[in-house]
């Protein structure tokens, strides 16, 4: 039925083609954290779930003739919230309350009706075909249907997002969802016509048994396991890289592939899905425990994306093999989307205030090997010895994670991720340093001895972009910072200084005053104040505060925020910089080449660019950092910075409306 199967299809890549294109538009709402995408989950599973519970009513309670009428008043109320977007909703206030609820509240704002008709529009359809071809191959459209999601995913990092503004694809998704909505209207006619008024879905089919308890249990644990995989690897990816929809699109791609091949192709087979599960989970717990980071864009993704499909391939697998007679297939989805939804509510609200490091993807890992090792138990006993072997070899490091090192002063977790003030004890010709590390990035770093706790150190010593500017610039200096860290910039105070900090994360702000002297000391002679919030919106908010130098210095996982790097996000640097002011970019990073970004967008505002790059000095307690200094010849002459500069026509030119970070992959 061709026009039955293009409402399927149509239905599955707009309801995953709107996923990454909202996430991304709120993502600078929040400041940039990779933490948004886990919680954009948590309302797009839980509206899945449901638009199967509606589409488990529509099948238990009424004839097809009704349901295909319910359904189409349905898709043509949803019209009415068109165009989606997020262009009439307020900006929310982050103080107020937790910004997870608050990404859920503007999504459902966004594109709640919409959304909400598509994600019931599968598993109803399907039942419509088991009604009128009951040939068994109903099964196969949530197959197909799992491939045209793909094929949103991958039309999004790679198509939309780097060619098309986002207010146009706001515009473009809108007109694209009104054609669809004809056609699901005609589909929902033409079942009208061709189906009698007759019971619901269980008079109709009365010799399909009916789906046990342990049979409910069984789809939900594993819809939750292989959910919380999925979604914690893509945690671990974006916490490790950077937050960018290709990083969000991978591992859900393939985790739409394992369900394809499981239930369109029914490839899956027991006897070598289990030990592809196996290594995999092998594998990942590997490069979690002994991967280096930088290795992590050219052997980690790979990895990773690898152990996503073979894990979720085991999961959706076995749900495939374990699934009901068409009869009850909306039962069936309705409790994979309730395990869904449950394993993105763990990953994004429960793991933050159970755990205090990043350890529910071990976690995972670990249940994902001890639920293979009962399931192969007493087959035969090499098979046992191998799958005890793969159980224990992920737990411990799951243990491990739980654990908390002697070296840890103070480890805490919130929104914005999980931060550890760490010892590190002298040696090698390198002092005592005290660290707070987000994730498993340094965010700077103090030596222990009293009188050595003022030298700059980490990313900022003196031979830094950032240190030359500061030693050189002359006079009481009014300089602003977006990223506060350890506080270490505030070394470089001198008597009438004023310094300004602009920090997002309140757990960032409580460990740099409790844990180390930078501030405290800074006050004893300057004026030092931290203002809590994204950097970009509170200088948007406020009057021109004539910065001599302002220094963008906030990360999320190993990048800087995309919001932070546009056409317009320089202007609000300019209005509060002196004519003569300086901005200073921290750029280090080990998988983007943000310098071309950055002069661009320096040039764009009539400005020099000039790259400082520093080998940094380990027993110095220094390392290797990528500054670039924007300004006027005038302003930037007196740095002492080096001589060559940045070419203002090799990057992309960002703006709010259009950015990848694809284009600055290494």
């Amino acid at each position: 039925m061709p026009l039955l199967l293009s409402s399927v299809i149509g239905s599955a890549f707009f309801l995953f083609l709107i996923q990454p294109l909202l996430a991304k538009q709120i993502l600078p709402w929040f400041g940039g954290t990779a933490a948004v995408w886990a919680v954009c989950l948590v309302f797009y599973q839980t509206a899945l779930l449901a638009g199967y519970l509606y589409a488990h009513w529509l099948i238990s309670w009424f004839s097809p003739r009704r349901q295909a009428a319910i359904h189409a008043v349905a898709v043509i109320l949803s019209l009415f919230a068109l165009p989606v977007g997020i262009s009439g909703i307020a900006r929310p206030e982050l103080g107020q309350a937790g910004p997870g609820w608050q990404i859920v509240w503007v999504l459902l704002r966004a594109v709640g009706g919409p959304y909400f008709v598509l994600s019931a529009t599968s598993p109803l359809l399907q039942a419509w075909h088991a009604r009128l071809q009951a040939d068994g191959r109903a099964y196969r459209l949530f197959g197909l249907s799992n491939l045209s999601c793909a094929a949103a995913l991958l039309f999004f990092p790679f198509v939309l997002e780097p060619l098309v503004p986002l207010t146009q694809q706001n515009m473009i998704w809108s007109i694209g969802y009104g054609l669809w909505a004809c056609t699901m209207i005609a589909t929902a006619f033409m079942v009208f016509r061709r189906t009698a008024n007759v019971e619901p879905v269980e008079r109709w089919a009365p010799q399909a048994s009916q789906p046990t308890l342990v049979n409910g249990v069984q789809w939900l644990g594993f819809s939750v396991l292989g959910s919380v995989l999925m979604i914690s690897i893509t945690g671990h990816l974006c916490q490790s890289v950077a937050p960018i929809p290709f990083l969000w699109a991978v591992p859900l791609l393939l985790y739409l592939l394992s369900f394809a091949v499981s239930f369109e192709r029914e490839w899956y087979d027991p006897r070598w899905g289990i030990p592809m599960a196996g290594v995999a989970i092998l594998a990942m717990v590997y490069a979690l425990v002994y991967l280096q980071p930088g290795r992590m864009l050219g052997v980690g993704i790979p990895i990773f994306a690898c152990g996503c499909f073979c894990c979720c391939f085991y999961c959706n697998g076995e749900l495939a093999a374990r699934k009901p007679a068409p009869a009850h297939l909306t039962q069936f989805y309705l409790t994979m989307a309730t395990g869904g939804a449950l394993g993105s509510f763990i990953v994004a609200f429960a793991a933050p205030r159970l755990f205090r490091s990043y350890a529910e993807l071990p976690i995972a890992l670990s249940l994902c090997a001890i639920v293979i090792m009962m399931s192969v138990y007493r087959r035969r006993i090499l098979i046992d010895i191998a799958a005890t072997i793969c159980a224990v070899l992920a737990t411990v490091p799951a243990f491990a994670y739980m654990l908390t090192s002697e070296r840890v002063v103070e480890e805490g977790r919130n929104f914005y991720g999980s931060l550890y003030i760490e010892d590190s004890p002298a040696g090698g010709g390198v002092p005592a340093l005290r660290r707070i590390v987000h994730g498993a990035i340094s965010h700077g770093a103090q030596f222990r001895e009293p009188k050595e706790s003022q030298r700059p150190t980490a990313y900022y010593g003196p031979n830094s972009g950032i240190g030359r500017c500061l030693l050189n610039l002359t006079g009481p200096r009014r300089v602003g910072v977006i990223g506060l860290g350890a506080g270490t910039l505030a070394a470089y105070s001198r008597p009438g200084d004023r310094f300004r900090f602009y920090e997002i994360n309140p757990l960032v702000a409580r460990y740099a005053e409790q844990h180390f002297t930078f501030l405290s000391q800074a006050r004893e002679h300057a004026t030092v104040e931290v203002l809590l919030g994204d950097g970009r919106l509170l200088l948007e908010s406020e009057p021109p505060q004539q910065f001599d130098l302002l220094v963008l210095d906030a990360f999320s996982g190993d990048s800087i925020p995309v919001h932070l790097l546009t056409r317009e996000a320089f202007q609000v640097y300019r209005k509060h910089l002196k004519p003569q002011g300086v901005l200073a970019l921290h750029l280090s990073n080990l998988y983007l080449d943000l310098l071309p970004v950055a002069a661009r967008l320096a040039g764009d505002q009539g400005w020099m660019s000039i790259p400082v790059l520093d080998e940094g000095v380990p027993k110095g307690g220094t390392i290797p950092s990528i500054w670039c200094v924007a300004g006027s010849r005038e302003a930037l002459d007196p740095l002492g910075l080096p001589t060559k500069t940045v070419s203002s026509r090799q990057g992309a030119l960002w703006v709010d409306d259009q950015s990848s970070l694809l284009q600055a992959l290494r």
